[in-house]
């Protein structure tokens, strides 16, 4: 059976109420990106494990570590930071009893993409810091990096090793994608071999032709057919909440780019209870359909 979850920045920073939210909106877990104003890899351990007991207390489990890994330029330098901020996100991961942290492909450049092949070289180290914590790092596709959908992602990963590297498939950020893959099936499609973890967003196009988000179902992505699809092919793991858009704050494009902080937080309690809400009602029909 499916769980539900969601990344806890996109409605508040403070951990109790993310707690508080979770319960009150039926979830079963947390996503963990930046917490009372600080990226999760930043937090003092002892504070982890405070949070990890209420957390044992609430019955609820944290579904992922959402890390900003490799989403970056790439540089020797900036390597080096970034893999001392994986060794950090894996003693997170253990902290919370979590087994999986995301990543990214690095920042595209300006003349277009980096093929799969020539990433490949950037995870080696990554690799070998997974193995040793006992982790799997779920890259994502990002209209910001190299890999922008699904379809590039899975030629990525066809390259490394599927112990130690998986799939988050975010259907709705293929509606940013600057190569505009379908999300569904044909995203979908292209990464199920590989997928672990689940994100929901959906999006829809304003008069400009720009992408805005929404409550599951009510854009573009599909999921009616899409969350079929995943309970006919026996997923059960995470759906994990990322609504990315507040109901009377509109979100810059620096604040989707690198999500954190209190004034991206800012209004989203609304907009959590309203996609919680409309995910229930898409997995209670899909439910139905098969009753």
């Amino acid at each position: 059976m499916m769980k539900l979850s969601y990344i806890t920045d996109e409605a508040t920073q403070n951990f109790e109420e993310a707690i508080c939210l979770a319960r009150e909106n039926g979830l079963d877990g947390l996503e963990l990106r930046s917490v009372e104003n600080k990226p999760v890899e930043e937090i003092p351990s002892m504070v982890w494990q405070t949070w990890k007991r209420r957390l044992d207390e609430e019955g609820l489990v944290v579904s992922n570590i959402a890390g900003s890994f490799l989403k970056c330029e790439y540089s020797t330098e900036q390597m080096r930071r970034e893999l001392d901020k994986l060794r950090r996100l894996c003693d997170a991961a253990d902290a919370f009893a979590c087994d999986t942290i995301r990543g990214f492909c690095f920042l595209a450049p300006q003349k277009g993409a980096v093929e799969p092949e020539h990433l490949v070289p950037g995870f080696e180290e990554a690799g070998k810091i997974l193995a040793k914590h006992g982790k799997r790092l779920l890259l994502e596709a990002d209209p910001s990096v190299n890999t922008s959908n699904h379809q590039g992602l899975a030629a990525l990963l066809k390259l490394l090793d599927p112990a130690l590297f998986g799939a988050i498939y975010d259907p709705g950020n293929d509606l940013f994608d600057p190569l505009q893959e379908n999300p569904f099936p044909d995203g979908y499609e292209a990464i199920a071999p590989f997928m672990v973890h689940v994100h929901i967003k959906d999006a829809v196009y304003d008069e400009r032709y720009e992408p805005v988000c929404v409550a599951p179902g009510s854009g573009l992505v599909g999921y009616d057919a899409l969350l079929r699809r995943l309970k006919q092919d026996g997923y059960n793991g995470w759906l994990s909440l990322e609504p990315h858009y507040r109901k009377d704050v509109e979100l810059t494009r620096e604040q989707m780019l690198l999500p954190g902080g209190s004034a991206f937080s800012r209004g989203g309690a609304a907009s959590l209870k309203e996609s919680a809400d409309a995910l229930k009602r898409l997995l209670e029909g899909c439910h139905d359909s098969h009753s």
